[in-house]
């Protein structure tokens, strides 16, 4: 069994979570208003991956003041 430091992986996560919410973001953008079902679509799954972001990095920190009280 390997022992990898939670940071370690909650920076990963959080790096892959960014770059598709980058992504998600930028086609966005791209629709506009005008994007119709897509634009919607693509809004929930940017909000979605914001939220996935947001809950990571609450992970982290609460691993953090558990090492760190």
């Amino acid at each position: 069994m390997s022992l990898e430091d939670p940071f370690f992986v909650v920076k990963d996560e959080v790096f892959k979570a960014l770059n598709k919410t980058r992504g998600l973001y930028l086609r966005w953008r791209e629709l506009g208003e005008n994007g119709g079902a897509e634009v919607e679509w693509t809004t929930t799954e940017l909000r979605n991956s914001l939220r996935s972001i947001e809950w990571d990095l609450e992970d982290l920190e609460d691993t953090i003041n558990i090492l760190l009280p």
